[in-house]
């Protein structure tokens, strides 16, 4: 019986064994490598213009503070002043007053059209971190290859690169196929509820349904997979939601020198704490198990391993990319508090306690579900949970094989030597969730490699960059 149970175990094993070399020998070893194209050499104008959209203050400060009116009207004129062919040739609408959508006109009208997506607005700069910065970050100074300044990377780049792009094939007298929409916001970095919801709501209008929307959100990393040796593009095929929360806890204050066994900031402290102690489920979602496959074979073979047979080293994997917080957010809905705000005197209890938390859910925890876990977490009827401002949940996804994501991916084998392309999804928010509504084929890229100091200090683009958006556009609009 002992030398049977044996002889089982064995045989388990020797199965087990079996099925990972297959599954790691099917996944392959090698990722094919597809024909680049040589990107022609940038524009002096191009830049000049990138440095004067730097230096105009189109600034969001927050949902409930006015805009500076008078610098979007200037960056209006800008855009006329700099892209004169773009608004003779392109029928101009205007929504909200500083929010723009051009169009293109196709030749074959059976085609469904492009949008392609930028907006103009920035974050502010942090008061008191001006001298934190190398270069101003309002004069748009280009150093040693280097764009510097508020916006370069988030968004204005990507506000230059169309418009240089569609200039520029506007002077070879060039006519697309299918019609080009350009569409521009203003009010991005508060949501986009007067820019891009009024744009999307336009199309919804007109029954027009985009084949591809192409916004800003993924990029080309050269950092998140370096045993790989080879650029990869990181498609964002969707977006996290964006939920916030205010808790608040209500109870009798009084005079510091008698304090009660609880106040309300013990009360709050503790329901935090209880929030973070632990995450909502892992989720691998469709987009990051399509991620797994296509990195698999250019993986060293310990890691293919791993990638090919989640069904045994899933859990390692999980603890691994638990150990990161990049990684770690594209597997789980994150709950963390922001905001803190009790007292008026340090020798007054206040009698009320209150704290914002904001979640990026994950398509699979809807609003309901985050509201669910944090109350059985917290587990106290003291804590009340409202909604913050107007929510919202994570977009649809956009299918691999749609043909917006196989156009984007063929044009960015074009502009990157040995690139691979792999979808994702997108932690941040877009202007383009909004076009879920009026489109099938919502991708959100950039072909800039590994962003640096965008929302922060020292945000910057190198030139290469800024020439290689340029082309990936023109490229986009020609095919």
């Amino acid at each position: 019986m002992f030398k049977k149970i044996i002889f089982g175990l064995f045989i388990l094993i020797v199965g087990i064994i079996l099925v990972i070399l297959f599954n790691t020998i099917r996944a392959g070893n090698s990722i094919p490598v597809k024909e680049s194209l040589k990107e022609p050499p940038i524009n002096d104008s191009a830049l000049r213009h990138f440095s004067e959209a730097i230096q105009i203050k189109t600034i969001s400060w927050a949902d409930t503070l006015p805009i500076d009116t008078a610098e979007f009207i200037r960056f209006r004129l800008f855009m006329e002043r700099a892209y004169p062919l773009v608004h003779q040739k392109l029928e101009r609408k205007v929504f909200s007053e500083f929010s723009y959508l051009f169009e293109w006109k196709g030749t074959d009208p059976s085609l469904k059209p492009y949008v392609l997506m930028a907006h103009m607005d920035v974050v502010p700069v942090e008061p008191g971190t001006e001298n934190k910065w190398s270069h101003d970050p309002f004069k748009g100074e280009v150093t040693n290859n280097m764009i510097w300044g508020r916006g370069v990377a988030d968004d204005k780049g990507s506000v230059i690169t169309i418009l240089e792009a569609a200039e520029e094939l506007l002077r070879q007298g060039y006519q697309p196929k299918r019609t080009i929409y350009l569409s521009f916001g203003h009010d991005e970095e508060i949501s986009g509820s007067v820019g891009a919801v009024k744009i999307a709501d336009w199309f919804k209008d007109q029954k027009i349904r985009p084949e591809l929307v192409i916004d800003e959100g993924g990029e080309i990393t050269l950092e998140q997979f370096p045993t790989l040796k080879r650029p990869v593009a990181a498609i964002a095929v969707g977006e996290k939601g964006y939920l916030s929360f205010e808790l608040s806890v209500e109870l009798a204050g009084g005079h510091s020198s008698m304090p009660a066994k609880e106040t309300a900031i013990d009360i709050l402290n503790k329901a935090l704490y209880k929030l973070r102690e632990e995450q909502m489920p892992y989720h691998v979602s469709p987009p990051m198990t399509e991620l797994f496959r296509r990195i698999a074979p250019g993986l060293p073979f310990s890691e293919r391993m791993a990638m090919s047979n989640q069904w045994l080293f899933g859990s390692m994997l999980q603890k691994k990319f638990e150990s990161d917080p990049v990684t770690n957010s594209l597997f789980h809905t994150t709950i963390v508090p922001t905001m803190l705000k009790a007292g008026v005197k340090d020798n007054v209890i206040p009698t009320r306690a209150t704290a914002i938390v904001n979640s990026r859910n994950m398509v699979f925890d809807p609003e309901d579900a985050v509201v669910a876990f944090m109350k059985k977490q917290i587990n106290d009827e003291r804590v009340k949970i409202m909604p913050f401002k107007t929510n919202s949940n994570a977009s649809p996804m956009t299918s691999t094989d749609s043909p917006a994501f196989k156009k984007v991916e063929e044009v960015i084998y074009k502009v990157m030597p040995d690139i691979i392309p792999v979808p994702y999804v997108l932690m941040g928010g877009t202007d383009s969730k909004h076009f879920s509504k009026v489109s099938d084929g919502v991708i959100k890229f950039n072909p800039t490699i590994d962003s640096k100091g965008y929302h922060g200090i020292d945000e910057r683009l190198p030139v290469s960059d800024f020439n290689r958006m340029i082309f990936f556009f023109e490229l986009l609009i020609k095919n």
